[in-house]
């Protein structure tokens, strides 16, 4: 091969590797919002992130409500003057409505996280509709208020998912930031590695959630007694960095435009209609 085409096959070369580069870069600046945009869709009413502008982030916790993690996390929110979104599952506020009641008593969001944690994307439309709307009548029980944020299931959804929840009054919620503490109720579909992360410490939970902070990002955590005995090291070292933690309606009034959410408006029974009189 002459010296020519070496040089043109090494620039076709570079070209190629340098255009993969600033795609990748593109792609990644546009998931984390540097271009304005993949923040909160308002044709579906759904929340990716926070705004960039602010140093903040917020807390959510997802599952519950557990009996053995929920109260020490109360605990804890109290003890630091925080409040947090809670997206609680249906059948879970059945069994444990006080912790619901407590929840919003505290200052805190109760968000919709359906009725059995079911993956919605698979599940015909009207089966989605029953999920979303039996947890929030079980809420309603619970505490007087109906809430208006959702987060899917594994946020596994689908357009038909965000229109129905849209029409239903609900803002879509997602996360940026976990800390794989869930606790497995199978270990079916769940490899070892999931497994093993699941099992995770304090030390490793706060880890997880600190390695990834940045202005805006939506937490993920969940209700167990693990992640309570992280939260003090996560709350004083995200101080000392001068973040303040909002809810997930409070980071929605910050957007560009801003996105005001009454997140658990108190329910009001329809007024039954009057039959006429003969």
């Amino acid at each position: 091969m002459s010296d020519r085409k070496k040089t043109k096959r090494i620039i076709a070369i570079t070209l190629v590797v340098v255009g993969l580069a600033v795609l990748g870069s593109i792609r990644w600046m546009r998931r984390e919002g540097y271009f304005g945009v993949e923040t909160y869709k308002p044709d579906v009413q759904y929340f990716i992130r926070g705004s960039r502008d602010n140093k903040d982030v917020c807390f959510t916790f997802d599952d519950g409500p557990h009996v053995a993690g929920a109260p020490l996390i109360l605990d804890e929110l109290k003890k630091e003057g925080i409040h947090a979104t809670f997206f609680v599952v249906g059948a879970r506020v059945k069994l444990h409505p006080e912790l619901v009641k407590r929840m919003i008593d505290e200052g805190n969001e109760v968000g919709n996280h359906t009725q059995d944690h079911l993956r919605l994307d698979k599940l015909p439309i009207e089966k989605v509709r029953a999920e979303i709307e039996n947890c929030a009548i079980n809420i309603e029980r619970a505490c007087g208020r109906r809430p208006a944020l959702l987060r899917p299931p594994g946020m596994q959804f689908n357009h038909e998912v965000l229109v129905l929840a849209t029409k239903m009054g609900y803002t879509t919620v997602g996360w940026n930031v976990g800390a794989g503490d869930f606790t497995p109720t199978t270990t079916k579909k769940m490899t070892q590695a999931m497994i093993n992360e699941s099992n995770a410490t304090p030390d490793q939970v706060a880890d997880r959630v600190l390695k990834h902070i940045k202005p805006g990002e939506i937490i993920l955590l969940h209700d167990n007694p693990v992640t309570a005995k992280a939260l003090p090291r996560i709350f004083e070292t995200l101080k000392k960095m001068g973040y303040q933690i909002k809810t997930v309606t409070q980071m929605l009034a910050e957007l560009n435009p801003p996105v005001i959410i009454d997140p658990d408006p108190p329910f009001v029974p329809a007024t039954p209609k009057k039959l006429p009189t003969s």
